[in-house]
């Protein structure tokens, strides 16, 4: 079971999910991503929250958890995401990068489907929801294209010229496409992500930010904290090896640390591969 002296804290970046969360948890560097790199225009963050747990009516108020949900003066809604493979993924630890980006657009349509859903439950009527942005930002190449900036609306096929007005779009990062884009604060931001290279202002802020948090013991020790108490609910889960224990798990881990269902099956996915690996 890891402890504190047992993770490799100076491997990890500002691309760990833990980190982004804890770095981007900052109206200032969220405004300037948004409308600096992102080129998405807003008046002004109203509201920011890491973690932030969605109302949905189907699950209890914590079991939808997106990264960095932030809420502007004219009521648009920007989720922010970070999306690592391999060894610094929180997430996709042992996936491939194919895998993980055949999943990126389901995971889009969940999010923007969460996000209506928590506009709704404050009392809105349809016509009144309002612009929504998911962004994705990849370590990889999630459409394998090259494409530095990949971003969606839906159009109509036979006329693309022609967009749906639903008022959402989705928009992916590819840090591995720093060097095919003429902007310069775009390019500078994938640069960073991808290897942590300081270019501009804005990189060597995040960066001051990522190396304060890597280096925070209380930070730290929420961390261990978390993992450490997800190793134990899960070996206790795949011992007692019942259904029922394992929706109890599922449960604690919506309610206590606010996990997606999304996240929860891939849990349960690993714990049953793990379990396999062991009888063999």
């Amino acid at each position: 079971m890891k402890n504190i002296k047992e993770i490799d804290w100076d491997s990890l970046t500002f691309a760990n999910n833990y980190v982004f969360l804890e770095v981007m948890n900052n109206k200032k560097r969220c405004q300037y991503l948004i409308e600096k790199v992102l080129h998405i225009p807003i008046k002004k963050v109203l509201h920011i929250a890491a973690e932030r747990h969605t109302n949905s009516p189907r699950l209890s108020s914590k079991s939808i958890r997106l990264d960095v949900y932030v809420e502007t003066l004219d009521g648009t809604v920007i989720d922010l995401e970070m999306q690592v493979t391999g060894k610094g993924s929180t997430v996709y630890k042992g996936k491939e990068d194919n895998q993980v980006a055949h999943e990126l657009p389901l995971r889009t349509r969940y999010y923007q489907s969460l996000i209506s859903m928590d506009m709704l439950r404050r009392g809105m009527d349809y016509p009144e929801l309002r612009k929504s942005y998911v962004v994705f930002i990849c370590t990889f190449d999630p459409f394998g294209k090259g494409l530095p900036v990949y971003h969606f609306t839906y159009c109509c096929k036979e006329d693309d010229a022609l967009e749906m007005g639903d008022l959402t779009e989705n928009i992916f990062l590819n840090a591995r496409a720093a060097d095919k884009t003429d902007d310069r604060e775009l390019a500078a931001f994938l640069r960073y992500v991808r290897s942590g290279l300081v270019q501009n202002a804005f990189t060597q802020e995040i960066d001051n930010e990522t190396k304060r948090v890597l280096n925070d013991e209380k930070w730290r020790e929420r961390i261990v904290t978390w993992e450490m108490d997800l190793r134990i609910m899960e070996k206790a889960a795949i011992k007692k090896g019942r259904e029922a224990e394992r929706e109890e798990l599922a449960q604690i881990l919506r309610e206590k640390y606010g996990m997606s269902e999304a996240e929860i099956a891939e849990l349960k996915k690993e714990a049953a591969a793990r379990e396999a690996t062991r009888q063999a």
